[in-house]
């Protein structure tokens, strides 16, 4: 008996177990794996963000900031809670005025692990003149380049293969990593935001959050705000250094 009719027996209920149904099979093309998956990637809004596929429409309203998405084989559509949480913190960023104020030399924002580029692209909507991402992902690289191109922002975009440390200090720094990253990286991440400059971190299960709150906090970090959406949780940290210091 081959293992497809093994599974067959087992799922008709023939080899002694309770069954789930009879067995469909059906060859799919190659190319409809590469593309079926578009018709789940709807056009989304987190507050004045829009965030869309190339492939969908979107007439946009007073104040959209429309970030294009194509996010190939990297993390960011978007649609993940913890890409969410981010966007919702870089929006508060943008009615503080944050985004707007930073100077127009260094680093700019900064986006730690930028996968398809959503985060560090959104910031440049809502108001930021630059920034980098960065990520240890080829492909990632590829995308979040290619995104950049494709929201006729290239020239205002640094995307570079690697992590942290960079150059220079950055005055808004954005991280959705998971728990355990923000952990072992928490003196690198606040190491790279620079003197009076915020941290948006994201990524973080609910279970976890408490444990790398508390490593960003011990390595210099005073958290000013932590938001939720179900299980996962985002914080917004400022730098305390300088309190440490005194």
């Amino acid at each position: 008996m081959t293992e497809l009719e093994r599974f067959a027996a087992f799922s008709t209920g023939g080899v002694g177990l309770r069954g789930i149904g009879p067995l469909l099979v059906r060859p799919i093309p190659a190319e409809e794996w590469a593309t079926s998956w578009r018709a789940e990637f709807p056009i989304l809004r987190v507050g004045r963000i829009v965030v869309r596929p190339p492939w969908r429409e979107h007439t946009a309203a007073p104040g959209d900031a429309i970030v294009t998405i194509d996010p190939g084989q990297a993390f960011g559509t978007g649609l993940h809670p913890t890409t969410r949480l981010a966007l919702i913190g870089l929006e508060r960023w943008s009615a503080a005025g944050r985004l707007g104020e930073l100077p127009r030399s260094g680093p700019g924002v900064l986006d730690v692990g930028t996968g398809s580029g959503i985060l560090l692209l959104a910031a440049i909507a809502l108001g930021a003149s630059h920034g980098t991402g960065v990520d240890i992902d080829p492909l990632s690289v590829a995308a979040a380049t290619e995104n950049a191109a494709r929201n006729g922002v290239a020239e205002r975009v640094t995307i570079q293969a690697g992590s942290l440390p960079i150059s220079a200090p950055a005055p808004l720094v954005i991280a959705n990593l998971v728990a355990s990253l923000h952990i072992e990286l928490a003196p690198l991440l606040v190491g790279a935001m620079a003197p009076g400059g915020r941290l948006l971190i994201s990524g973080m299960f609910l279970s976890r959050a408490d444990e790398a709150i508390a490593a960003l906090q011990a390595a210099g970090a005073t958290l000013v705000e932590r938001w939720e959406e179900g299980e996962w949780v985002a914080a917004e940290f400022s730098d305390g250094r300088a309190t440490l210091a005194s």
